[in-house]
């Protein structure tokens, strides 16, 4: 339970994080030519290193829930019984059989962090784009926010951005390289790493996992599946290098 000064600065933080009620829609509903679109993830990083850098001295904030991945002794088997689909056991023995993948997990384990606000679900549902009178983004969705690791906010915005570039009709990196750019000149306090990146590809791909094709124009999921399951690896193998990405 909570003071009730506690509750009076709960809710005073919560309304920083959706940055002044921006008043939008969905990043998934965005359209525009390239410029356009990096305008938009330049100040999508800067809203995101805002959201890392608000005060959590003054008050108790939740902790975030842990990414599931990172507890898969307990959660596999629940899972595995409760999803009898091909895809989503495609990615259960992707980790089962990819030691590299189980070793980026025990990184992301050692390495998490709970120092940060961090929103934990930055999909293109839960980001908000508001283009009058300025251009401003902020962010819905903030049931599971709390205090945890802001590389995983980092990594779930660089995944976000690599789904919807299809329909943007672009080359994802670049707007990445725009996102993390409004991210370190807002003083963002987090950096990329491979390990935390496999573990929210692999993520990503679960949640893809036998879906249908929906609001992101993609008609062949087990194809993407495929994709994210690669990356994932791709990652991993890369376990133990330095990125200096953000």
């Amino acid at each position: 339970m909570y003071a009730p000064g506690e509750v009076t600065a709960l809710a005073n933080q919560l309304d920083t994080l959706t940055l002044g009620g921006v008043r939008g829609f969905a990043l998934a509903r965005l359209h525009g030519n390239v410029a356009e679109l990096a305008a938009v993830c330049q100040i999508w990083g800067s809203s995101v290193a805002s959201l890392h850098t608000v005060d959590t001295q003054h008050s108790a904030p939740p902790l975030a829930p842990r990414p599931w991945l990172l507890n898969p002794a307990k959660l596999m088997p629940s899972t595995r019984s409760a999803t009898n689909g091909p895809g989503r056991r495609a990615v259960l023995e992707a980790y089962e059989s990819h030691r590299d993948l189980r070793a980026a997990i025990r990184e992301v384990d050692e390495r998490w962090t709970e120092q940060h606000w961090i929103h934990g679900d930055l999909s293109a549902i839960n980001v908000l784009v508001e283009r009058r009178p300025a251009l401003r983004v902020g962010f819905a969705g903030l049931e599971g926010a709390g205090l945890g690791d802001p590389a995983w906010d980092l990594a779930s915005c660089v995944d976000t951005i690599t789904w919807l570039s299809s329909r943007w009709h672009t080359v994802p990196q670049q707007l990445v390289d725009y996102f993390l750019l409004g991210y370190r000149r807002a003083g963002g306090p987090a950096r990329l790493y491979p390990a935390m990146q496999a573990v929210r590809a692999l993520t990503t791909a679960f949640r893809l996992a036998d879906s249908k094709p929906a609001s992101v124009s993609n008609e062949h999921p087990q194809a993407e599946l495929t994709v994210w399951l690669d990356r994932a690896q791709a990652y991993a193998e890369r376990v133990g290098c330095l990125m200096a990405v953000a």
